[in-house]
């Protein structure tokens, strides 16, 4: 089953099956996507129950552990097997993990918490929530629709690139009403420069994020999880 009820090219990138999924000869294929839920699941378990909800990275394993979790739940919807507009009902799920927890919770760090005591914690539900909910959502709602496992990928490298890459921590200081600072002091970007590092610096940073980024969407993705899934192959 194909979206809009109409059979995808036989083939993809010259030499593998579009459906890369579905035709993958390995016994673990058609197990992928539920495996890489499963632990992408318990991941999230974990970093939710046993990490701090804190702004800053206390050891790189933290952000280690975040991003195997996030990865995982990314495989899940890349490989999702079952692709037709009839599923699209999916897509409610987080609809209402969003209106029935994330944005009243978010909202109650701006209305209740006014003396900004968990302002950690209010700093978790939006970068470890809803931004990486986002994210996945997008790419769910593609996949569903048709879109390839590799390009579904791509959407969601593109995402986490976007957001890592410095752009959000500049644009803060520009769509808000507060000067340009000399130094900013992203935890993200300490990781890599060993400390904060000037507003002009951090513009440099998040341009290098580019060419990144535009190597990552040109990669052929498809190809590679075709072969590995064994797709075209007797």
């Amino acid at each position: 089953m194909t979206a809009f009820g109409k059979s995808p090219p036989s083939r993809l990138d010259g030499d593998v099956p579009a459906d890369v999924v579905r035709a993958g000869s390995r016994p673990w294929a058609p197990h992928l996507w539920w495996m890489a839920l499963a632990v992408g699941a318990l991941g999230f378990a974990f970093v939710w129950l046993a990490t701090p909800h804190a702004r800053e990275i206390g050891s790189p394993w933290e952000l280690v552990a975040k991003l195997v979790a996030f990865a995982c739940l990314c495989v899940a919807i890349a490989v999702f097997p079952w692709v037709s507009p009839r599923l699209s009902w999916l897509l409610y799920v987080p609809f209402v993990f969003f209106t029935g927890y994330l944005i009243p919770r978010i909202s109650w760090f701006y209305y209740g918490d006014g003396a900004r005591a968990q302002g950690d914690s209010f700093y978790t539900h939006l970068y470890l929530l809803l931004y990486p909910g986002i994210v996945l959502t997008v790419a769910a709602a593609y996949r569903i629709g048709g879109g390839t496992p590799g390009r579904t990928l791509k959407i969601m490298l593109s995402g986490v690139l976007i957001v890592f890459s410095g752009f959000l921590d500049i644009m803060w200081f520009v769509v808000n009403p507060v000067g340009i600072p000399e130094v900013i002091d992203a935890p993200h970007i300490n990781l890599f420069t060993g400390g904060p590092i000037s507003f002009g610096a951090t513009i440099v940073f998040a341009l290098v994020h580019v060419p990144v980024i535009i190597r990552v969407n040109l990669l052929p993705l498809d190809r590679w999880i075709g072969r590995l899934l064994g797709a075209g192959e007797p």
